[in-house]
């Protein structure tokens, strides 16, 4: 295998794209505007948090939490977003690829995430409506929609984290993009993130219960589902 800073290929095999721009303009935590995608647009860093993932370990954050902005004022609404891998960072994902008969996974994945643009509290997953999304010009696919609870309401998708490993290239010096398109609602804003984690085994998780100790069952039965969750990636 080549030399894992000179890796070019996408996992399907086909040659990446000609560099966008040279590693050097990336700025901190090695994110990256495209001027020709977002016509100057500078999204807002705000000061938000995402619910921590029970079964995930967060190892790098390759895009902050930023607010999803477009320099538009249509209701269908679009904007880009970039960010390049360290060796150090492309050497964790290839060399967690673990091939079981023609499906190929990543234990070390790179994980997009949408919330609220709320800073009252850790956010939990939240798509804004109609979210597409391209990582490198190559369609993502999201969960697919929930069936409708009632006549006339518009079928939503469950919100979680999207591993876009497959879509990511494994490069040092060319950039992957990622263009999200929704629509907008009044009144309510989203960020977008990109990180980098580690899927948790199922000897690992169990390790970690065990180190927490018992505890009493009346409390544990009290405790929601998200304080379980909470608990555990405490």
């Amino acid at each position: 295998m080549a030399d894992s800073a000179e890796l070019k290929l996408t996992y399907d095999g086909h040659p990446a794209s000609s560099p966008l721009l040279p590693v050097s303009l990336l700025g901190p935590k090695h994110e990256l505007e495209l001027p020709h995608l977002t016509s100057a647009l500078h999204p807002v860093h705000p000061d938000i948090k995402l619910q921590k993932l029970p079964f995930y370990d967060l190892l790098d954050e390759l895009i902050k939490p930023t607010s999803l902005a477009s320099d538009n004022s249509q209701r269908f609404r679009e904007t880009c977003f970039a960010f390049a891998l360290t060796p150090q960072q492309v050497q964790q994902i290839s060399s967690s690829m673990d091939i079981s008969g023609t499906k190929c996974d990543f234990t070390v994945q790179v994980q997009l995430r949408f919330c609220l643009s709320e800073t009252s509290c850790p956010q939990e997953d939240h798509f804004p409506p109609n979210l597409c999304v391209k990582v490198n010009t190559k369609p993502c696919s999201l969960p697919g929609y929930l069936p409708p609870t009632k006549n006339g309401v518009e079928p939503k998708r469950p919100s979680r984290p999207i591993n876009i490993t497959s879509l990511v290239r494994l490069s040092t010096t060319v950039p992957n993009t990622i263009v999200v398109s929704w629509t907008a609602e009044i009144g309510r804003n989203y960020s977008m993130a990109v990180y980098l984690v580690k899927q948790l085994s199922s000897t690992v998780l169990l390790q970690r219960l065990r180190s927490k100790g018992i505890r009493n069952p009346d409390h544990s039965r009290a405790l929601s589902t998200y304080d379980k969750f909470k608990y555990l990636c405490s």
